[in-house]
C-alpha cells in the first residue's frame, strides 16, 4: 500500500460516511437546523445559513486529498530517491571509512548510517505529518460524519416526517463540510458532539480503531527506523557491536511504550 493511500484512509472513510448525507441533498430546501427537541436524535428547525450546494462535500474531500499529499508526498519522494541512492553508495562509503579509521566495525557503522540516516529523515517526515496533522483532521471528519448519519437515522426512526428528515440531512451536510474545511493544526481537539449512547459508542470504536490500525503501527515504524539509525551511528562511533545493539534496542523500547500508551488512552 502506498504511503499516500495509507495516510488518507481515514479521510476516505469519512467521505464514505458523509456520502450518505450527500445523497440526501435536495430533500429539503430549508435552512440548516439545530437540535432543540428533547427527544434523542430528533431535529427541530431553527433558521440558520443555507445548506451546502450539491457537490460541496465531494469538492472539499478532493481538495483535502491534495492538501494531505502536499504534507506527506515530499517526504515519500525524498525517501524513494535518497535511500536507494545511499544503498548504492554504501560500498564506497565503507571503503573510505575503512581507509580512514582502520576499523572494520566502525566502517560498517559508517556505511550503515549513510543509509539509515536518510531513511530516518524520510520516515519521520511522513509519520510526524500523518500522526499530528493528517490523521487527527481526517478522524475528526469521520467522527462528525458518523454522528450526523446517526442523527439522521434517529430522526427517521422517531417517526418524524420527510421534511424533518431532510432538515436533519441538511444540518449534517453543513457540519461535515465544516469538519472537512477545518484548519489544519497539530493535534486538533475532537469536534464531533455525540448526543446519544450509540453515538458515543461509535466514536469510542473509531478512537480505538485509529489507535490500533494507525497510531501504534506508525509510532513503531518511526521507532524502527530511528533505532536502526541510532545503532548504526553508535557502531560508527564506538566500533562496539554489542553497545550498538543495546543503544538501538533501548531507543526502540521507548517507541514500543509510546505505541502501547496510544492504545491504552483510546481504550479509556
Amino acid at each position: 500500500m502506498k504511503w499516500s493511500d495509507r495516510a488518507c484512509i481515514m479521510a476516505t472513510v469519512a467521505f464514505a460516511a458523509s456520502t450518505t448525507l450527500t445523497l440526501g441533498a435536495g430533500t429539503s430546501s430549508a435552512a440548516t437546523v439545530t437540535v432543540t427537541d428533547s427527544r434523542p436524535g430528533v431535529v427541530e428547525a431553527t433558521p440558520s445559513a443555507p445548506p451546502p450546494p450539491p457537490g460541496a462535500l465531494i469538492a472539499a474531500f478532493a481538495n483535502n486529498q491534495l492538501t494531505y499529499c502536499s504534507l506527506i508526498c515530499p517526504h515519500i519522494i525524498y525517501g524513494v530517491v535518497e535511500v536507494p541512492g545511499a544503498l548504492v553508495r554504501s560500498p564506497s562509503v565503507y571503503s573510505a571509512a575503512l581507509a580512514r579509521t582502520g576499523s572494520v566495525d566502525r566502517s560498517r557503522g559508517v556505511a550503515a548510517a549513510s543509509v539509515t540516516g536518510p531513511a530516518r529523515t524520510a520516515m519521520a517526515g511522513i509519520i510526524d505529518n500523518d500522526l499530528n496533522l493528517v490523521l487527527p483532521r481526517a478522524q475528526n471528519a469521520l467522527e462528525v460524519a458518523t454522528v450526523e448519519v446517526l442523527n439522521v437515522v434517529d430522526t427517521a426512526r422517531s417517526g418524524a416526517g420527510p421534511g424533518a428528515v431532510g432538515k436533519a440531512v441538511d444540518a449534517g451536510r453543513t457540519r461535515v463540510l465544516d469538519a472537512l474545511n477545518a484548519p489544519i493544526v497539530p493535534n486538533p481537539p475532537q469536534i464531533a458532539v455525540p448526543k446519544t449512547p450509540a453515538q458515543e459508542s461509535a466514536l469510542a470504536t473509531i478512537d480505538v480503531g485509529s489507535a490500533v490500525l494507525f497510531q501504534a503501527p506508525e509510532i513503531l515504524l518511526v521507532g524502527a527506523t530511528e533505532s536502526a539509525d541510532v545503532a548504526a551511528k553508535t557502531l560508527a562511533t564506538t566500533g562496539d557491536m554489542n553497545r550498538a545493539r543495546a543503544a538501538g534496542a533501548a531507543r526502540l523500547d521507548g517507541f514500543v511504550t509510546q505505541a502501547q500508551n496510544s492504545i491504552t488512552r483510546a481504550l479509556r
